[in-house]
């Protein structure tokens, strides 16, 4: 195998860190302060760290077995047809992922952009475009996202920079609340943002060093946790609690605030909306791609080509369901809860069997 382990840990860390950072990151800071007003950021930053240790369980287990991926060792594991069951759900998760997300990337576009284009054009490009990209190995899909990491962090964080001089420090405080249901509910939901880490399990049998997974992880959730936060602390320092829940999208409305002396940089929000559709573009990509991957997986494809090609009409109609973007979503959170159980529960039933399943140590005699 000519690609065998080439897939560095900065590489792996980009993979993961362009995947989070999409199209949520214009709608973020209305459910955070929605949940708990001026203590948004405090459950952002809860959604972040709940977010790492359900990696840090799914990537522990996946270095037991370095050389498989998940949906290979898993079938030793819990035997065949259970394997099988659970990889179907996976992907059916990701195919609905991806179609819900190419909706909320078509509503947005068509509010701000292609007023004139019918969304229907709009999703079907960016669909179009997934599917020739997803046509490549998985060494070519990281380089992809290693490319594209560097201009979609860096206008984020140069927006937030210069936004941040219209802060009025009395919109941030109190910082803290009680920890009720609607606390957890509020971080529960920021942890959906980073659910698509779990396009680990196809990276770590082609990296260089499998044992650094989790450092990769973390790096890039806290790295885009560290981005949503200070969009979350800016959105709520400039608009403060009330006016930012009545906003669709706070941050592209921070975007079009921001302005950078005279010129072409004048506007920055032409800049930051380009770049942004580059972020959709490698969140997509990998929800797509994952989807690719598990068909040819369950089908026993040579690879996951033809399976690319057959997602499409799938896809994209899964993306024509909602009515509006409110309904997108409603569904896109009810998702959100079905990944949740699953990717908690599924590496913990792995790894119960894996404990099941150790050699027994020989006594002396």
């Amino acid at each position: 195998m000519s690609n065998f382990r080439q897939i560095t840990t900065a590489r792996a860390a980009a993979v993961i860190c362009s995947t989070i950072i999409g199209v949520g990151i214009q709608s973020f800071p209305r459910f955070m302060i929605a949940a708990g007003d001026n203590s948004g950021p405090f459950i952002a930053l809860t959604g972040v760290i709940i977010s790492f240790l359900i990696y840090y369980v799914l990537t522990s287990l996946c270095q037991l077995y370095p050389k498989e991926t998940l949906f290979v060792f898993s079938r030793r594991l819990i035997g065949r047809p259970f394997a099988v069951l659970f990889t179907a759900v996976i992907m059916l998760v990701f195919v609905i992922q991806t179609g819900l997300t190419a909706r909320q990337f078509g509503d947005i576009a068509t509010t701000v952009l292609y007023r004139k284009t019918p969304i229907e054009a709009t999703i079907f490009l960016l669909l179009f475009v997934c599917l020739l990209s997803s046509r490549r190995n998985i060494v070519k899909f990281s380089y992809i996202h290693a490319f594209y990491l560097p201009l979609i962090v860096g206008s984020i964080v140069i927006m937030i920079l210069i936004s941040m001089d219209n802060i009025t420090l009395l919109n941030l405080q109190p910082i803290l609340m009680p920890l009720n249901h609607k606390f957890w509910k509020g971080a529960q939901i920021a942890s959906y943002l980073f659910q698509s880490s779990f396009v680990i399990t196809l990276l770590i049998p082609f990296m260089v060093k499998p044992k650094q997974a989790v450092r990769a992880g973390a790096l890039a959730i806290f790295t885009s946790g560290a981005i949503y936060l200070l969009i979350v602390i800016t959105s709520l320092g400039i608009f403060g609690a009330e006016e930012s829940k009545l906003l669709i999208y706070p941050t592209l409305e921070m975007a079009r605030n921001a302005a950078f002396e005279q010129g072409v940089f004048e506007r920055l929000d032409a800049i930051f909306i380009v770049l942004w559709v580059i972020s959709v573009y490698t969140t997509v990509y990998t929800t797509y791609y994952v989807s690719a991957y598990l068909i040819q997986n369950l089908f026993a494809l040579r690879d996951q080509r033809m399976a690319s090609s057959v997602l499409l009409p799938v896809v994209f109609a899964i993306s024509m369901f909602p009515t509006n973007v409110f309904d997108t979503y409603y569904w896109s959170l009810q998702l959100g809860n079905a990944v949740m159980v699953l990717l908690i529960g599924y590496p913990l039933l792995l790894w119960l069997a894996h404990l099941i399943r150790l050699p027994r140590k020989k006594v002396p005699a």
